[in-house]
């Protein structure tokens, strides 16, 4: 067993852009006697190691196919500011696991890693990591200078001509993703073991925690899925007329349980026929409604609106959220993408591209209609089922 810290506490920065791994990581440090400060940004570092002064900073990897580039440009970074503050690799990739503990590569001897803990990782291994970094001097004199020194992307320089990296780095990003909940469960499942013999409600609440992980490694592991066939042309769709008002109205139930109602629905009176597939307009609608609640305050409203406009359904859906930056805007539908403003917020970043994809194939489209201070308006657009929709494709009427 890892002896806790018996002196002041040392802090730890913890630089971490999942907020569920950074709860793990905070609490395994309160535990044993550590004071955590966490960031998700890594533009913000330089300032928190300003303002805070850790001992120590453990260092998220970056979502890249090609070696966590960022670690090591910040790793740099920090030793150009304070070469004595030991800095811990926190990643999954073993690549850069492999090439941080061996310290011959140029980049792993200019950032100089004080250690390497690799997800999902040992919690006993992980305190004892830390415990050993924080007792030991890192003299400013024992590290190399890193004047002058940059990381070129050596790996691409060899890459393989005519290779589809871009795929490459999506597939390592779907990875990344999947490690963290497995990070939680792992990490949740050791605390509920080790907590058992002396404090059982709090080891029931870690496992608890370890099975809404499970959970959201299930809804993950089925956006993949479902964006790899949507990628090559594998969806298959049942289409059929459908009225879209009652499907929005079923939508709404599923997510809005409050006993005072946060999201209001105008709708016209008469049914609304589109053509498509049930399932798949629901799992649109779904996330367009699942992101305008998490995304909002506790009880901001969120309006939803259906009209006929000339040959089309319109859907809007407005939230009073946090809205998205100007220059995030025609990135926001891309596969994996979160904005800055979400990164405290779990999800997978392949909801709207998915969305997206969805509705273009219902001869559709999904946009962001307006976005600012006050929220964000997002507009789903579905044509309208003609007549003779059903005959034509040999269905009952």
């Amino acid at each position: 067993m890892v002896p806790t810290v018996q002196t002041a506490p040392q802090t730890v920065l913890v630089v971490e852009d999942d907020a569920v791994v950074r709860g793990l990581v905070v609490t395994l440090l309160d535990e044993a006697g550590y004071r955590a400060v966490t960031i998700a940004d890594h533009r913000l570092i330089r300032s928190a190691v300003e303002r805070w002064k850790p001992s120590v900073v453990l260092l998220d990897g970056e979502l890249d196919v090609d070696g966590a580039r960022r670690s090591w440009a910040d790793a740099l970074a920090i030793r150009a500011q304070h070469p004595s503050l030991p800095v811990l690799l926190f990643t999954g990739d073993e690549a850069s696991v492999a090439e941080a503990r061996s310290g011959t590569s140029p980049r792993s001897r200019a950032a100089a890693f004080a250690g390497v803990v690799r997800k999902p990782f040992v919690v006993d291994e992980f305190l004892a990591t830390l415990a050993n970094v924080v007792a030991t001097p890192h003299p400013a004199s024992a590290r190399e200078t890193p004047d002058g020194i940059s990381f070129p992307d050596h790996r691409r320089a060899a890459q393989v001509p005519g290779a589809d990296w871009g795929k490459a780095e999506l597939f390592g990003m779907a990875l990344h993703e999947l490690r963290s909940p497995l990070t939680t469960i792992n990490g949740q499942i050791q605390r509920a073991r080790r907590l058992m013999p002396t404090d059982p409600q709090r080891s029931t609440e870690a496992l608890e925690r370890a099975l809404a992980q499970v959970d959201r490694m299930n809804r993950l592991m089925t956006d993949v899925l479902d964006h790899a066939r949507l990628e090559t042309n594998a969806l298959t769709l049942t289409f059929a007329t459908l009225d879209v008002a009652q499907l929005i109205a079923e939508a709404i139930g599923q997510y809005d349980h409050a006993e005072k109602s946060r999201v209001s629905y105008d709708r016209p009176a008469a049914p609304v026929e589109v053509r498509g597939d049930a399932d798949r307009i629901q799992q649109i609608l779904a996330n367009l409604l699942d992101n305008a609640l998490k995304y909002s305050a506790v009880e901001a409203p969120v309006e939803v609106w259906l009209r006929i406009v000339g040959a089309d359904a319109q859907i809007r859906v407005a939230d009073h959220g946090v809205g998205v930056p100007d220059d995030e805007r025609d990135r926001l539908f891309a596969a994996y993408y979160r904005s800055t403003r979400t990164n405290a917020i779990n999800g997978t970043g392949l909801g709207l591209h998915i969305s997206r994809r969805l509705a273009e194939r219902h001869d559709g489209r999904l946009v962001l209609e307006t976005t600012g201070p006050d929220g964000s308006v997002f507009t789903l657009t579905l044509p309208l089922a003609r007549p003779g929709d059903d005959v034509a494709a040999g269905l009952p009427l």
